[in-house]
């Protein structure tokens, strides 16, 4: 039941938030002039009446009821609308400067309106401000601002729970106006912009949004009987798991389940493996990994994909689903292009064996991308456009199974008869890769036990230890002697009973004290130095004497044919480093890696380069052979194009087998992974079909950028899969929250997760596990569902920790401000031949100014531009177009425009150079990043930067700069003295000063 409520609240938090996003062109409105925001009738019933018919009409369609002398329809008398009561207009000599020259309608309040005109209180009290209006932004488009998040979040105090009157409601909406943009609603105006007393009266209609998918999928989930096994794991709030990550020791254990790897320029990083290696040991069903700026999730993604799809071609069934999902187009299409860009190794198995098809990844985008958007990516729409309707037919076919052959039989070095021969060959090639992964395995472990064989007690002289290595493996040579020096000595104690007296062997035997004397003293001499090690217990006879030599060189040959069967293994198969046992060894191979310039010098870099790799491309070879033979059975099937269950399981599996990932946002996906079915015959005796989602279907759901997903919009998914890796880092960009505080307490309320509105629960249970919607996200939940926990790392989930985009003094910042030191910089110190120095502040004289909700300070543009135009040679001379080689970063959407402005009339082209909020680059990286503080001396308030002291904003601002972070701000605004993510920067900065 308390998943339900979840759920439902979620579903609930959803719908509320799209109110915070609306478009009017999309929804059914009317339009009123001359609107008064007091007035509580409408005059123009007709359009009152229409609204009224459209909203019931929608509601018995969807039960089924098509027409109003249907005894199931149900009349409507009233709706709850939205109502802007005004509408900002940009000015006519504004129009020029603006991309968006719509009329905007940037605040609205709820109302019930009955259909003889009248208005009359709501179910909903608080108003909503468009969130795509506010400060912080995440949509770099915006040009308009009305406000600031924290303003609106201020005005929640206001009101109360009710409202006696309508005319009350409405001086409160009045009052939270007021309070939140500085300015009377009756008197609103803005630079740039006219104020029109013209109200638009709106009927919310969830289902036009983008987000209808999900709470279609809310809905659907809400009426099953049970929940999906791995959306429960995932929203369990309490999960008292902590179990270790795999340490270096035992990476040797789990080594042949990594089985396969997309590239083969480079091997992962220690973390990297660390990580894969838990994730394949643990198989758990809710994998958090923690991925700080810079260091490699999207090589970790790739090696977790590449590897679901090896096993898959290992067992011969179907291929693994996998669907990388995140919250934005941008970040959807980093990992697109990163499957794109991935290579593989030159040679008869390089690329692909399929004519004109490259890439590992097919994006799933609604039907309205249009083909410039998606140039050059492998896509597939709802209406079938794409990759597929181009090649899934007869005549590609005809061209691609000669193709396919071809290459195939230059690679086995055999002309195959058919596509089949050459799969099952290319199959046992797999098979063959994962047995000596297997064997390595079990050496290597035989070797290990020999090893501490020798360590417990096969030598007297510890301080000879050292010779028996030979880098850093026992040497065989050495125990090669030893077993001759043992042979010797053997020879020598039976020389020596054999020679020993009659009477001496006789006494002994009686056990007189004076003849045993001698003997021991005799058998010492000969036992000196020697491996035979002389315990209190120890037997000076000869059976006993021989024994423990036999003994001994039984155990240098088990050591010796241990070490053989390593070094054999090693050589056919061409590997020639060992597996580190220890975390301190595996950093002294990547220290020295780094120090040499090489590749690689370890075992496991070795392995993900050469075997691996060869698996992974051998594995999409296997598939693509596969899909061949399953399309030239499946277009001969009636059901080929068809949308019931059996047909789209069929076709999702025939697509997998030709690229191993699909990629989407939450929003699209669960209107790709749901089938057809018959629900009922309507009252005009056309069918109705229901689309149910595909239920645990997908069998691995990744989710990058996790940190940035709401987790109204990202919970749903989980529903369709059956394990989940979930990518990400909560000191990064954070959701664009839609949903008030006040809001978000009132959903919890009314739908009993709370029991009132004093319970503090939410603050201190479910805040800090990612569950609210107001301050939560996807990365938060995933670490409170995964079992893993790292030692002294607060947040549960593995955490990558190599960086390698930017200079150590860069870096440092990040990892003083946010990671607790945690980060370990692999790029080095800032080079001597840099332009500048690699953190750098240009001291600006001057204060900003707030001018259309924004904050702009054109002191600071024009340093920028200058600085720009100055540098522009030099900085051209050593990266290449100065548009690719900066970016340019400010927290204030006013300011970004000033230096579009500016950088445009400076001829800069700003349609290609990196400009805007950290939101445009996320994810990217530059040279150079430019970053404009814009506050001054005088400027009140906290500076947005330094707001909650969350290290979120500055530690992907500083992070995007791979050689140079220059700041460009009024120095005195930087206190050094200051804890927070300002004053911690100042400290880092070289300074220089201009006037």
């Amino acid at each position: 039941m308390e998943y339900k409520k979840w759920l439902t609240y979620w579903k609930k938090s959803l719908s509320d938030s799209l109110k915070a996003d609306i478009n009017i062109d999309k929804l059914q409105h009317f339009e009123i002039e001359s609107f008064v925001i007091d007035m509580q009738q409408i005059e123009n019933l007709s359009s009152v009446n229409n609204l009224i018919n459209f909203e019931e009409a929608r509601i018995n369609k969807k039960k089924g009821a098509l027409s109003k002398k249907s005894e199931n329809w149900v009349d409507l008398d009233e709706i709850q609308v939205l109502i802007s009561p005004i509408k900002i207009k940009p000015t006519t000599e504004n129009l020029v400067f603006l991309k968006d020259k719509h009329p905007k309608f940037p605040f609205w309040y709820f109302a019930k309106l009955n259909r003889n005109g009248g208005l009359e209180l709501p179910e909903e009290y608080f108003p909503v401000f468009q969130r795509k209006y506010l400060e912080p932004l995440a949509d770099e488009r915006t040009e308009f601002i009305f406000g600031t998040v924290e303003n609106v979040d201020n005005a929640t105090a206001a009101g109360r729970e009710r409202y006696v009157n309508y005319q009350e409601y409405i001086d409160y909406v009045k009052d939270v106006f007021e309070l939140a943009i500085n300015q009377k609603i009756e008197n609103y105006k803005t630079e740039g912009y006219e104020t029109l007393k013209n109200a638009i009266v709106l009927l919310p209609d969830e289902d036009i949004n983008a987000a209808i998918g999900i709470i279609h999928l809310y809905e659907k989930i809400l009426k099953e009987d049970r929940i999906p096994e791995l959306l429960k794991t995932f929203i369990t709030l309490n999960n008292p798991k902590e179990n270790n990550p795999l340490n270096v020791s035992e990476f040797i254990d789990s080594n042949f389940l990594h089985i396969g790897q997309m590239g083969f320029d480079f091997p992962i990083s220690i973390s990297q493996r660390k990580s894969l290696n838990t994730f394949l040991k643990t198989n758990d069903k809710v994998f958090a990994v923690n991925g700080p700026p810079g260091t490699g999730k999207t090589t970790l993604l790739q090696s977790i994909v590449a590897n679901k799809f090896v096993e898959s071609a290992i067992k011969g069934h179907q291929p693994s689903i996998i669907l990388a999902c995140s919250t934005n187009n941008q970040a959807v299409t980093n990992i697109i292009d990163s499957f794109s860009q991935s290579n593989t190794k030159p040679g008869n198995l390089e690329g692909r064996w399929l004519p004109e098809i490259e890439g590992y990844a097919t994006y799933l985008p609604a039907n309205g991308k249009t083909e410039a958007e998606l140039k050059g990516i492998n896509y597939k729409k709802q209406n079938g456009e794409g990759l597929f309707n181009r090649v899934e037919n007869h005549s590609y076919l005809k061209i691609a199974k000669p193709y396919f052959t071809e290459k195939c039989s230059k690679y086995l070095e055999d002309k195959i008869l058919n596509i089949n021969d050459g799969i099952k060959k290319i199959q046992k090639e797999i098979l063959n890769i994962q047995t000596i992964l297997n064997e390595a395995s079990n050496i290597w472990k035989d070797y290990l036990e020999n090893e501490e064989l020798f360590s417990n007690g096969y030598l007297n002289n510890i301080s000879i230890r050292k010779t028996y290595y030979s880098e850093n493996i026992l040497n065989e040579m050495q125990f090669q002697s030893d077993i001759e020096i043992l042979n010797k000595l053997e020879e020598k104690i039976i020389s020596y009973f054999n020679n020993e007296s009659f009477f001496r062997k006789l006494f002994c035997y009686f056990g007189l004290k004076s003849a045993l004397a001698n003997r021991l003293s005799e058998v010492r001499i000969l036992l000196r130095d020697s491996l035979i090690s002389e315990t209190k217990e120890f037997v000076y006879t000869k059976s006993a004497i021989l024994e423990k030599i036999d003994n001994k060189i039984t155990t240098a040959k088990t050591i010796i044919e241990s070490i053989n069967n390593w070094k054999e293994w090693k050589m056919s198969n061409s590997i020639t480093g060992n597996p580190p046992k220890t975390e301190e060894e595996y950093w002294e191979f990547e220290y020295l890696k780094i120090k040499n310039g090489t590749k690689l010098n370890c075992f496991y870099d070795e392995l993900d380069i050469s075997l691996r790799h060869k698996a992974f491309q051998l594995a999409l070879h296997y598939w693509e052979g596969r899909w061949l033979l399953k399309l030239e059975s499946d277009l001969n099937d009636e059901n080929f194009e068809r949308k019931g269950f059996d047909a789209i399981i069929n076709r999702w599996q025939r697509q997998a087998m030709l690229t191993p990932c699909f990629v989407s946002t939450f929003y699209m996906a669960p209107k790709f992974f749901s089938f057809l079915r018959f629900f009922k015959k309507g009252e005009d005796g056309k069918n109705i079909f229901d689309t149910p989602p595909l239920y645990s279907f997908i069998d691995l759901l990744i989710v990058d950028e996790a940190g940035q997903v709401a987790p109204e919009v990202g919970t749903a998914i989980f529903s369709l899969a059956k394990q989940a890796v979930i990518v990400g880092d909560v000191k990064q960009i954070e959701p664009v929250w839609n949903i008030a505080n006040k809001i978000d307490i009132g959903n919890l309320k009314k739908c009993n997760i709370i029991k009132s509105y004093d319970d503090l629960i939410y603050e201190k249970e479910f805040d800090h596990k990612g569950f609210l919607a107001s301050t939560g996200s996807i990365m938060k939940m995933a670490q409170n569902a995964a079992n893993i926990r790292q030692s002294g790392v607060k947040e549960k989930g593995v955490t990558l920790v190599e960086h390698r985009r930017c200079f150590d003094e860069i870096i440092n910042y990040c990892n003083v401000l946010a990671y607790d030191g945690k980060l370990i910089p692999l790029k080095g110190p800032a080079k001597s031949d840099l332009l500048f120095p690699p953190m750098y502040c240009i001291h600006i004289e001057g204060n900003s100014i707030v001018k259309n909700s924004s904050r702009y300070n054109d002191n600071e543009v024009n340093a920028i531009v200058n600085w720009v135009v100055q540098n522009k040679s030099k900085i051209e001379e050593k990266y290449g177009k100065v548009e690719d080689s900066i970016g340019i970063i400010t927290p204030f959407v006013g300011q970004k425009n000033s230096l579009r402005y500016a950088l445009k009339n400076a001829g800069l082209n700003i349609d290609t150079l990196k400009l805007g909020t950290v939101h445009a680059l996320q994810g990217a990286e530059r040279p150079i990043i430019l970053f404009s503080m814009v506050y001054g001396k005088g400027d009140s308030g906290t500076m947005f930067f330094d707001r909650d002291n969350k290290p979120n904003m500055l530690n992907v601002a500083v992070s995007r700069a791979k050689d140079n972070f220059i700041v460009f701000a009024n120095t005195e605004i930087l206190d050094k003295k200051s804890k927070t993510p300002s004053g911690i920067l100042a400290n880092h900065l070289i300074y220089e000063m201009k006037v």
